[in-house]
């Protein structure tokens, strides 16, 4: 029997998973050059074309997928990863690596490949940002099409309980096989903060990453146990281990449920703080998938998904009919739209943005609706007309400075006259500006919420899912959690209600420190619901508070998320044992 090995790597995905190794690299490895005739050209050409609309339907079909389960926001990456196949200027250097060349088809994928990591390389070195992994795993998966193994091979009925060794952690990878046999994955490399560490934690996969070499180490076939708590890989273990295992991950299982049948309480922390949760939804679609009786409104509804899912602009009656949909089935609850937020990776086929150098820097949110106020009077226009139905929240994103807030309230007021009250207006708060001259932001709105994942990004400087910098993507950075702390600050001295929409709300660690900080509701994706509200319900808010204090005075990231969960894990083993 071969000799056991433990591993230490980052907990991506929290789980305990067991199961045999299954290769599934993300990247080909040593496809040799090789040449065709001339006149094998067209028919090469067709087998590799037809792969790629073949990948471009299993993409759109995944896209469907994903959004059922886990909502059209995470699923997003993959209308990117099938606009990269329909690149015209890829589909033609590549065919002409076919036709010119005579590059076999597999050859000329692999070609484009290299030219792609060249050129993240040379734009990483002049500053540009680099779409890393979800520019070149679409091709990936079409040189794995034209042979189709790999996924035949992991759909066989005899393999199950797979643990999938992978050498980056991308998006395809998380929903590419059998979900019902993932037992879970580890990855060479990944961010803790990636679209694909949101996926695999949205399909609750136990996952580690960045294991160095992990994936030459390990070979199909071995047992293996991962712990994303810990972060923790053991390969070959021992059969007292794997029952160890075993037993944690049952345990797991019962408390899940267990803390789901409470998960209709109203959340009140152990002292009888009442700290509202609410849920990040696109489309009332989402009804069906969870229990909206479990949380206490929605925190954040992106209303740009109902742009995304027509073929043009959506008219005044169209828009008001989703939006009374969502006020019904909250009656009496608060119910915040974010209005149209596009740009950068979530675009709108029927709207042509001019070509940007960096679009995460430009034309989006906000922004877009002053530039193009016809597109934002109609979306006012329609939430102005549900309000009829309950009052109802308007929040604005990609707030930059106090005069754009001032100007979309002045559209607003020219539309509704006396019926303005019935609509109140916030900001999303996720551009270092908006934060800093948050002071004056409040004199002119009703409530704030921040959208922590962009907030970190533009403190940073730092693309997430961009593997050469993604580790300075760090949520958790004291500078970071000053920030965040000073927001709260602000807002309750202001008595200006403020609320978190983004990732951080749904993370253990995340929610003790906000809470801490007097953040009045946490808003996040409605799967996470029952394990947040039963992690506050076991903790005081007191400690809490010193605890965000204390965090914020660390110095770096790692001891400040290190502090937040150590006390997370207490009440995590606390919840087990009970």
């Amino acid at each position: 029997m071969a000799e056991a090995s433990q591993h230490q790597g980052t907990a991506i995905a929290a789980g305990v998973g067991m199961g045999k190794v299954y290769i599934a690299l993300t990247s080909e490895k040593n496809i040799p050059l090789r040449h065709i005739d001339a006149g094998e050209c067209e028919m090469v050409w067709d087998l590799l074309d037809v792969a790629r609309c073949a990948t471009i339907k299993q993409l759109e079909s995944i896209r469907e997928s994903t959004t059922e389960i886990v909502g059209a926001s995470d699923a997003a990456i993959y209308s990117t990863q099938i606009a990269v196949l329909e690149d015209p200027e890829a589909f033609n250097r590549i065919r002409s690596w076919v036709f010119d060349e005579f590059y076999a088809p597999e050859s000329a994928v692999q070609a484009y490949i290299d030219f792609m990591c060249e050129q993240f390389a040379s734009m990483e070195q002049s500053g540009l940002r680099d779409m890393s992994a979800d520019f070149t795993d679409p091709w990936v998966l079409v040189l794995r099409e034209m042979s189709a193994e790999d996924l035949e091979h992991a759909q066989d009925e005899s393999i199950s309980s797979m643990i999938l060794v992978a050498d980056e952690l991308t998006p395809t990878l998380v929903v590419r096989y059998p979900h019902k046999k993932i037992a879970g994955i580890v990855a060479t490399r990944g961010g803790r903060y990636s679209h694909a560490a949101i996926l695999a934690r949205s399909f609750g996969i136990p996952t580690v990453a960045n294991i160095d070499g992990f994936d030459d180490l390990a070979r199909s076939g071995q047992h293996c146990i991962v712990n994303g708590d810990t972060g923790e890989v053991e390969l070959n273990p021992s059969e007292k281990h794997l029952e160890a295992a075993n037993e944690l991950a049952l345990q797991r299982v019962q408390l899940k449920d267990r803390l789901a049948k409470h998960a209709t309480a109203a959340c009140e922390t152990a002292d009888g703080m009442l700290v509202p949760i609410l849920a990040n939804i696109e489309s009332p679609r989402d009804f069906k998938f969870f229990n909206t009786d479990t949380v206490a409104g929605v925190g954040l509804f992106r209303t740009e998904f109902m742009y995304m899912d027509t073929d043009g602009f959506p008219s005044v009656e169209q828009q008001e009919s989703v939006y009374r949909e969502v006020l019904k089935e909250f009656s009496g609850r608060r119910v915040v739209f974010r209005t149209l937020d596009v740009g950068n990776d979530k675009q709108l086929s029927y709207l042509k943005l001019h070509d940007e150098q960096n679009p995460a820097l430009g034309m989006r949110g906000l922004r877009l609706s002053l530039h193009w106020p016809d597109i934002f009077i109609i979306q006012l226009q329609a939430l102005l007309n549900a309000s009829a139905d309950g009052e109802l929240d308007v929040m604005l994103p990609m707030v930059t400075s106090v005069e754009e807030v001032r100007e979309a309230k002045k559209m607003f007021n020219m539309i509704a006259g006396d019926a303005a009250h019935r609509v109140r207006f916030g900001v999303m708060i996720e551009v270092p500006a908006a934060a800093m001259a948050l002071s004056d932001i409040v004199q002119e709105i009703d409530f704030v919420s921040v959208g922590t994942n962009d907030l970190a990004q533009y403190l940073f400087a730092v693309d997430r899912d961009n593997p050469w910098v993604a580790n300075l993507y760090q949520p958790y950075h004291p500078a970071n959690l000053r920030v965040l702390r000073s927001i709260a600050k602000i807002c309750r001295k202001s008595n200006t209600p403020v609320s978190v929409c983004g990732e951080m709300a749904g993370q253990p660690e995340g929610a003790f420190f906000l809470v801490g900080c007097g953040y009045d509701s946490l808003s996040m994706s409605p799967s996470l619901v029952p394990e947040i509200k039963a992690y506050l319900r076991e903790v005081d808010a007191k400690p809490l508070f010193k605890l965000a204090m204390r965090a914020t005075h660390e110095l770096t990231a790692d001891e400040a998320f290190r502090l937040l969960r150590k006390e997370t894990q207490l009440v995590w083993q606390k919840m087990l044992d009970s």
